[in-house]
């Protein structure tokens, strides 16, 4: 097997497949793609972190196409005009690769009437431009995206886990992993958001400097499709955001799933929910993430080790599986038992979650912040605060450090450039594809 190569992607995420893309279309040649996770083919539905395609090869397939919210990251590195320019670059590539979803909100005029609604009761609307693919179809679409790049001379080795990267005094770069050593002159890491704390600890190793973010914690929260069919009908992702009374933390959810299921992240050590939904729609519920923005200052700033040892206290409660809440148990300070969770109204779609007391686990200031905002959103959303709902825990988006670069995502340990989320440097497929066709264009300025 060949063991030197001129370019190296650590990471077959979103960022990594379209970085390699880019260096393929604009002529380089030598590139290899280091995949800690399993081939496309091989990847079972329960592997949602790792694998070629990243973590959102199995998600709800949701591909947005607005500069707003994570988006808006790649204003760091171009102007408005280039940034819509790539992300429109992004769209037309992923429809070449076979997504056929239609583009929402079809009517931006009744998206509007929805916005205006929500100011009335000091509620941010946020509306953009999204394809639903469907966790069903994506990952046929990654595989045409896997089979283009070995068709054109990429070599992609799956799991192949990175444990160390040096820097030797010729310039050179030295990768361990579990399949031998690699060496390149040029590295590109985007390990996913699954990779943050191990991107951390390569920053250290290489001495390249990174700063910590917010990072978002939370629940997915569960109820009945018919609460937001109405808003569904008009745009299939709307993302709500509340400044709390109590505490005036920002509250929002994220990754709406009308019509779909609750589903089980696993990251070894610890587990979190997120929610997908198929292309069809299967579910009579729908679900969203409820998250509260955390921000670390002096003398704790790490935010990430502050959100991963919350997510294994709430492991450690559930027994190893996430916990599952009525929201009326949790109102009332009491935990839910399986004969309390059987009284709901709805039948939660995550089977494999422990009835519990979610109070427990996130901190008072968390649950406060997430019961105000349910019963602010209950304006908009009739039936959202009712008794039957169901709270499963912990959600939680790890963006907790960001790597130091230049405009170009090359950082200040020259050779070594950094892409996607893991990186801090995107927050979604999209924006993750992005960040790797920035990168993509500035390793070819290097060479």
């Amino acid at each position: 097997m060949k063991t030197t190569y001129g370019i190296t992607i650590i990471g077959a995420g979103p960022a990594g497949l379209f970085a390699a893309l880019e260096l393929v279309k604009l002529g380089v040649k030598d590139i290899v793609i280091l995949e800690k996770g399993k081939s496309i083919d091989k990847r079972d539905k329960k592997e949602t972190l790792c694998g070629v395609g990243g973590s959102g090869t199995f998600s709800d397939g949701k591909l947005h196409f607005s500069l707003t919210l994570s988006q808006e990251r790649l204003l760091d590195f171009v102007d408005r005009e280039e940034a819509q320019n790539l992300l429109n670059y992004v769209e037309k590539a992923f429809l070449d690769f076979g997504v056929t979803a239609p583009a929402t909100p079809a009517s931006f005029e009744k998206a509007e009437h929805l916005v205006k609604r929500c100011e009335r009761y000091n509620i941010k609307l946020y509306t953009r431009k999204c394809r639903h693919v469907g966790s069903d179809a994506l990952p046929g679409v990654i595989k045409e995206i896997s089979n283009s790049l070995f068709q054109s001379g990429v070599t992609i080795i799956p799991e192949c886990e990175v444990f160390k990267v040096v820097k030797d005094k010729k310039g050179e770069f030295k990768i361990e992993t579990s399949s031998g050593e690699f060496s390149s002159k040029i590295i590109l890491m985007a390990p996913g958001r699954v990779g943050t704390k191990w991107l951390q600890d390569m920053a250290k190793i290489l001495g390249i400097a990174y700063e910590y973010q917010k990072v978002e914690i939370g629940v997915r929260y569960e109820f009945p499709a018919s609460v937001m069919e109405e808003q569904t009908k008009i745009m299939y992702e709307g993302i709500y955001s509340v400044q709390t009374p109590t505490f005036d933390d920002t509250v929002r959810t994220l990754c709406p799933c009308p019509n779909g299921f609750v589903a089980i992240e696993d990251y070894g050590g610890y587990v979190c929910v997120n929610g997908h939904s198929n292309s069809g729609n299967e579910s009579p519920n729908s679900n969203f993430a409820l998250v509260q923005e955390v921000v670390l200052t002096e003398p704790v700033e790490n935010t990430t080790d502050y959100a991963i040892s919350i997510a294994k206290l709430a492991t450690t409660l559930g027994g190893g599986k996430p916990l599952i809440q009525r929201l009326s148990d949790l109102m009332a300070g009491r935990r839910s038992t399986a004969e309390r969770i059987a009284k709901s109204l709805i039948i939660p779609t995550l089977k494999d979650a422990t009835p519990g007391d979610i109070s427990m686990a996130l901190p008072y200031r968390i649950v406060k912040n997430l019961l105000e905002t349910i019963e602010i959103l209950d304006k908009v959303l009739p039936g959202i605060n009712a008794g039957s709902n169901l709270l499963y825990a912990p959600e939680i988006k790890l963006r907790g450090s960001r790597i130091k670069t230049n405009k170009q995502l090359e950082t200040q340990c020259v050779g070594l450039f950094v892409a996607g989320d893991g990186a801090g440097v995107s927050g979604n497929i999209v924006g993750a594809a992005a960040t790797g066709v920035i990168a993509a264009r500035g390793i070819l300025k290097s060479l």
